[in-house]
């Protein structure tokens, strides 16, 4: 079961590290929500190996998946305050999920992690996107040191890096145009 549960962590951090280096929010949400969807995948079979802390891990990323799709559903006519709202409602899933699936303070630390990425995730704006990931990913990255998430902790540290190489890349750009 162990085995089965990295092969899903290291397939989701393939897709999250591409995920950053895609140009645009649409192509990053798409992304992310696959990568999610691993990743529940992942953090379940470590809690059926006996990571009980894992749970947190499985049920925090079924909840950014749902995120996800409904950011996609509703980009093209998301108001400022349609994405405040939903910002703040899965801000509030996120916790309160975070809380059920609660195992011990090591889950405080993922919570803190998801939270942030739904911050990220609802600003259209790909470089905001990479900041907030790069803010969260060490939150996670201790999580995932705790709970033996292979490739959660792999992700998150070739993450933040892919996060920031983007950021700067696309913002040299940027500076090139302009």
């Amino acid at each position: 079961m162990e085995i089965a549960a990295q092969v899903f962590g290291i397939l989701a951090f393939i897709v999250s590290v591409i995920s950053f280096q895609l140009k645009t929010y649409r192509r990053i949400l798409w992304a992310q929500t696959l990568c999610a969807l691993l990743f529940v995948t992942h953090f379940y079979l470590l809690y059926l190996s006996g990571r009980a802390d894992a749970v947190t891990g499985a049920a925090l990323n079924g909840v950014c998946a749902v995120r996800d799709v409904v950011l996609l559903l509703t980009e093209k006519k998301r108001t400022r305050k349609l994405t405040v709202c939903l910002t703040v409602a899965f801000s509030a899933a996120v916790v309160a999920v975070g809380l059920l699936s609660w195992t011990s303070r090591v889950s405080l630390l993922f919570l803190i992690a998801m939270i942030l990425n739904t911050v990220a995730l609802s600003i259209p704006d790909p470089n905001r996107v990479r900041i907030f990931i790069m803010i969260s990913s060490p939150f996670a990255c201790a999580y995932d040191i705790l709970t033996h998430s292979i490739g959660g902790t792999v992700n998150e540290v070739v993450s933040f890096l892919s996060a920031l190489t983007a950021f700067l890349r696309y913002r040299r750009q940027e500076r090139k145009l302009s």
